[in-house]
Formats: structure tokens, C-alpha cells, sequence
């Protein structure tokens, strides 16, 4: 043991050991030991307004970095206003790390009537995320911290919860004592029988199309040179927009379907396939917005994590293996095939365009400013608005992973603007943009303070309205009033002022892209806000 080591001082070296650099979060009585340390080894820390805006940010900055990024909170208040931020990165596989100060050990138990006591703080975490550690004793809080930041080559990934008693933090610890971490119980290769297996199906293959989610952002160059070897059309979901430039010309588009929009495209595509091989995405509900495809053809399924593969789609072929490894060994076999992929891939972004202008012909126009706007390596943050349900997530092309921020299983709102401050915070010098509805904006909208303190070039778009226009929306088709909806708007340059933007109200989408341009260019946030 390093003599005079406390368990804050071993956290703070297991943060660093895992690629940490920084944590965001709001300092408590309960976790004044963490802070402490944090404050000896001069760990940067990017205090939020709000225990939910920390797991946001922690939540962008792993999005855009593919490196866990850690938040801290405070026990009963922290932990209940984190949870959403944990559930939403549950929801998408995004494994955040959160070190949760905890009630002293005497203390725990319920009912004490001590500060910051929940009456099950477990149960509440556990609601949220399966990753969950109580600690009792310092090794439990180093070994979860290490298991939580090493890489995860199986499993599904998942936000990780360590709740550390008040009086462990400067107990004294041997970080030698902590038992192995994830990074040393590899899982074995993928089975080489079932890659025999796939490489003949593929080669065989007459129409396969690739479909591209989350889990392959990793691995993206794998996966565009399996793709070109294969000469099939790439379909992404939802969170897997990037993983192939949107200019490819095996880019056929997103498998996601609009609210209430019949959308043909995509699924013929897929129904149409002999072979489908799905790389990296669940195949659920939420990437499909929609009734999921009937497949005709055989669908190969590969996945870090076991429990994804043939859950909502029956796989013919199953291969429980790290994305990057097995997709390189796939593309290294397989020979150079011609099967007109890219006129098909063209066809179904025709016919996507088209299926997208019924509901985003508002938005169309804006977004195009918006694309034009931003560089190819900008990232893009988004919230659950109508202003991204039809105008960004169809129509705002994507040029590589991790630039695409999107809350999506938990569908959360006030994601955006936090969300956009982590990935800033995370990759300085990338163009990050936040668009976001107005109802969405008041959940987290303080956190743009973070950005002027910073000094971050942060760009929030701001599309106005009147409240919450896609939940109006839908009552209005049920023939009812838009009742709960319609929200007074603040004064926006007022509002701006006293958050530290900059603010640009943009009358036409040349505004937009000149205002955002020049946000992007400037010291400091701005508010853009489109009437």
C-alpha cells in the first residue's frame, strides 16, 4: 500500500488511470473527501447548475469521445436528480460513470431521518441502471470505479452508480487489493465455426444491406470497408447516424421512421435483402419509430452484448464479439463484390427525401442552413422536438461517428444543451451545436452559464413554438386542445444577457447560417432562437 493513501486520493488515480481528465458534477457535504482529492491532483471539474445537467454532460462527453466520462452527485437530492441523465444513458448503452456520495455506514439503513436521505436510494438506482454498487469497504469503491472504466469488449455498456459512504473517503486503502477489473477477463474470440459461417453467407449474398447502430461508431472504418468489399447499402439507426459519412454512396439513409408518417423506403430496402447484417444496435422499437420489418432474407446479428442479438429479430446468425475485431476479420476475408450497392443505397435516399417532406417541410430549409453552417467534423446535439423528430434526425446528413448526440430510448427533454456542453468540454476545438424546442430549453437551461464561464463556442438553436408543439400536435390529430402545451416565452435577449450569450433571432435560413457562423467563431455561447 502507498503509504497515506485515502480512497478519495486511489479514486482520483483510478479516474486518471481510465483516461479521466475531468468531472462533472456539484460538490456536497457527502462527497467533501472526493473533492478534496479532486482539488490535490488539480483534476479539471466542470460544476453544473444541476445534478441532471452533469449527467448530461458526462453523458455527450462519452458520446463524442467513446471514453467514459464520470459525474458526481450528492446521495438522496443528487441521486434523484441524476437519475433521469442515468436512465437516458441506460436507454442508448452510454456508459457513464457516477460517483455518488453516500450516507456514512452507521447512518444507512432508512428512515434515520438524516440529511440527504432517500428511504431506498438502491431501488431508485437500480429503476435506472443495472450497474449499481453500494460500497461498504474502499477496495468495493475502487474495484467498481476500475470495472466501471475499463473497456467493455462484451456486455451490454451501461452507466455504472458507485455509492460511497461519507466516512470511507479518507479511510485509508491499498489499491493493490481490489480484485480483477473488466479490462482483465476478456471474453473469448468470436466463435471462428460461426465467422466461417458468416463470411459464406456474405460472400453468397445477392442483396445485403448493412444496418449500423450506436455500437459500431467504434468501429466505423471497419465497417464502410466491410460495406465496400461487400458493395451493400448501409442503413443507419438513429443513434448510429455517422457511423458512414451521409455522402457515401452506400449511405442509403436512416431505418427511422417519422411519427404518424408512412415511410416505405427503408423497409423494402430491408425486406427486400437476402442476407441483412446488423452491427451493433438492438433492433428495437426506438430505432425504428415504427412496426419493426419482416425480414424475407437471413439476418446476421453482431453485438458486444448477448442478451441484444435476436431479442426483437430472430438472428439466423449470431456473433457475441467486440464490433471493431470481428467487423476487420469479416472485411479482411471477404472478396470484392459488384451488386449495383450504390444505386440501391441511392434509390432508398430518393425515396427517404421524399417520405421525409410531408411532415419537414417547416423545418427543411432551416436545417439546410443548419448543415451548411457547421463543418463536416461539427457535432450536433439534439433534444426531443418536433424541430428534430422531422426536421433534423431525416434531414440533417451526418459526415462522421460521434457527431450526432441524440437522446433517444429514454427520449428525455433538456438533453441538447447539457449533452452539447460535455461533448464541447470533452473535444475542445470541435464546432458543437445544441437544437433544442423552447419547452425544452427551461428544463436546462441554466447550464448555458456553464458555457459562458468556460468561455465555449457553444451554438444553441432555439426553435420557438410556443411550448411543447409536438405533444400539441398529437392532441390536435385526437381532436382535442393543445391543453398543458402552450408556454409563455421569456424575453429571449434578456435572457441571453443574463446567461452571458450572444443572441441572434434570425428572420430567414441565411440569418441562421450566418448567426451560427458566426457563434461558432465567437468566445463565449449563443442563443439562437428561430421565430
Amino acid at each position: 500500500m502507498i503509504p497515506g493513501t485515502t480512497l478519495g486520493t486511489a479514486v482520483v488515480r483510478a479516474l486518471a488511470a481510465g483516461g479521466v481528465t475531468r468531472v462533472f458534477g456539484i460538490p456536497g457535504t457527502h462527497t467533501l473527501g472526493l473533492y478534496r482529492a479532486l482539488d490535490a491532483a488539480r483534476v479539471d471539474h466542470v460544476t453544473a447548475r444541476h445534478e441532471q445537467g452533469a449527467g448530461f454532460m458526462a453523458d455527450g462527453a462519452t458520446r463524442s469521445t467513446g471514453q467514459v466520462a464520470a459525474c458526481s452527485v450528492i446521495c438522496g437530492p443528487g441521486i434523484a436528480n441524476v437519475a433521469t441523465a442515468v436512465g437516458q444513458a441506460y436507454s442508448d448503452a452510454v456508459p457513464i460513470l457516477v460517483l455518488a456520495g453516500d450516507l456514512s455506514r452507521a447512518e444507512r439503513g432508512g428512515r434515520g431521518g438524516h440529511a440527504h436521505e432517500l428511504r431506498d436510494q438502491d431501488a431508485l438506482l437500480r429503476a435506472v441502471t443495472d450497474r449499481v454498487t453500494r460500497a461498504c469497504e474502499p477496495e468495493d469503491v475502487l474495484h467498481a470505479v476500475r470495472d466501471a472504466l475499463a473497456p467493455r469488449r462484451w456486455g451490454r455498456p451501461a452507466p455504472a452508480v458507485v455509492q460511497v459512504p461519507q466516512d470511507l473517503w479518507d479511510a485509508p486503502v491499498d489499491p493493490d487489493r481490489t480484485g480483477p477489473t473488466a479490462s482483465e477477463r476478456r471474453p473469448a474470440p468470436a466463435d471462428a465455426g460461426i465467422v466461417d459461417e458468416t463470411v459464406a453467407l456474405l460472400t453468397d449474398a445477392r442483396r445485403p444491406v448493412v444496418v449500423a447502430g450506436g455500437g459500431a461508431a467504434g468501429a466505423a472504418d471497419d465497417l464502410r470497408r466491410l460495406a465496400e468489399r461487400l458493395d451493400a447499402p448501409v442503413l443507419t439507426t438513429l443513434n448510429g447516424k455517422g457511423t458512414i459519412d451521409a455522402r457515401h454512396r452506400l449511405h442509403a439513409g436512416i431505418v427511422t421512421q417519422q411519427y404518424g408518417v408512412p415511410q416505405g423506403a427503408a423497409e423494402d430496402l430491408l425486406t427486400g435483402a437476402d442476407v441483412v447484417l446488423a452491427v451493433g444496435t438492438e433492433l428495437g422499437p426506438t430505432d425504428f419509430w415504427a412496426t419493426r420489418p419482416r425480414l424475407t432474407g437471413r439476418l446476421v446479428h453482431i453485438d458486444v452484448d448477448p442478451v441484444a442479438i435476436g431479442r426483437h429479430l430472430p438472428a439466423d446468425i449470431a456473433l457475441t464479439a467486440d464490433v471493431a475485431t470481428v467487423l476487420a476479420e469479416l472485411a479482411d476475408r471477404l472478396p470484392v463484390a459488384d451488386r449495383s450497392g450504390a444505386a440501391s443505397a441511392a434509390t432508398c435516399r430518393r425515396r427517404l427525401d421524399a417520405e421525409a417532406a410531408a411532415l419537414g417541410a417547416p423545418y427543411a430549409s432551416w436545417i439546410a442552413a443548419l448543415r451548411h453552417a457547421m463543418p463536416d467534423d461539427a457535432c450536433l446535439a439534439v433534444d426531443s422536438t418536433g424541430a428534430n423528430y422531422y426536421g433534423a434526425t431525416p434531414l440533417f446528413p451526418v459526415h462522421g461517428p460521434r457527431g450526432w448526440l441524440n437522446p433517444s430510448g429514454l427520449g428525455t427533454l433538456g438533453y441538447a444543451v447539457p449533452a452539447a456542453i460535455g461533448a464541447a468540454v470533452a473535444t475542445p476545438g470541435r464546432p458543437t451545436v445544441a437544437l433544442v424546442g423552447d419547452g425544452g430549453l427551461m428544463f436546462t437551461m441554466p447550464e448555458l452559464l456553464v458555457a459562458a464561464e468556460r468561455e465555449i463556442p457553444l451554438v444553441t438553436v432555439v426553435w420557438r413554438n410556443g411550448g411543447f408543439g409536438e405533444i400539441a400536435r398529437l392532441l390536435d390529430e385526437q381532436g382535442a386542445g393543445p391543453v398543458g402545451c402552450q408556454q409563455r416565452a421569456p424575453d429571449y435577449p434578456a435572457l441571453a444577457a443574463a446567461l452571458g450569450c450572444r443572441y441572434a433571432e434570425p428572420h430567414d435560413p441565411a440569418d441562421l447560417a450566418a448567426a451560427v457562423a458566426r457563434g461558432l467563431d465567437a468566445d463565449g455561447p449563443t442563443l439562437v432562437v428561430v421565430p
